[in-house]
């Protein structure tokens, strides 16, 4: 038995009024769903720019890294080719002094010394220290020393693994001038290092 007519027209109008409502959401979901992607498009897109912007500048930073690696270790080369050259030079003075220097003419370098140290001393009393080989020497120099600086002088040979020269200190050891050969090399130093330094940089070396 069929339903009454009033009774379809208003399930037809149901069905039709529910199949609209769901064709509605489902348009919806569908247009949510595109700009959902679009969101997640651009987010995917800034989210890989980041990730190659950092990837950039940390292989920029290791880049520097290495640069500055090799500079340090190209610069600790030459400085150990500088100290090496240094010490050849300081190395041969040392031998052209103790093999080629004459006995008068390095006792003429002590007294200049002498003539140096003395005045900065300004006690009344000094101490001399030499080298054993050397004591004759200072000893035929004290009477004319103390004459001529008014000083009261004492003699010590107590130096050792020296190639010459003294040090010369006040009676109450508060002052005391190095005058070793050793010591008059060795402030040569510095002046000597840059005049290499100068001739590695020239590439003359």
């Amino acid at each position: 038995m069929s339903s009454p007519r009033p009774l379809e027209r208003t399930i037809d109008q149901v069905i039709t009024k529910k199949e609209s409502e769901l064709l509605t959401r489902l348009n919806d979901s569908y247009l949510e769903s595109l700009n959902n992607l679009e969101l997640s498009k651009s987010q995917l897109e800034l989210e890989y720019a980041n990730i190659i912007s950092n990837a950039e500048k940390k292989a920029e930073t290791f880049k520097r890294q290495v640069i500055g690696s090799s500079k340090l270790s190209s610069r600790n080369k030459e400085l150990i080719l500088l100290e090496q050259a240094v010490n050849d030079v300081f190395a041969k003075a040392k031998e052209k002094f103790l093999l080629h220097t004459d006995e008068s003419i390095y006792n003429n370098l002590l007294i200049k010394m002498l003539d140096e140290s003395i005045p900065n001393i300004a006690t009344s009393g000094i101490v001399i220290e030499c080298l054993e080989k050397d004591a004759d020497f200072f000893k035929q120099q004290i009477e004319g020393i103390s004459a001529k600086y008014n000083k009261k002088i004492k003699l010590h040979s107590n130096l050792k693994n020296f190639m010459g020269g003294f040090r010369i200190k006040s009676n109450d050891g508060t002052i005391t001038l190095n005058n070793t050969i050793d010591s008059r090399i060795e402030r040569l130093k510095p002046l000597i290092r840059k005049n290499i330094a100068h001739i590695l940089r020239e590439g003359r070396v």
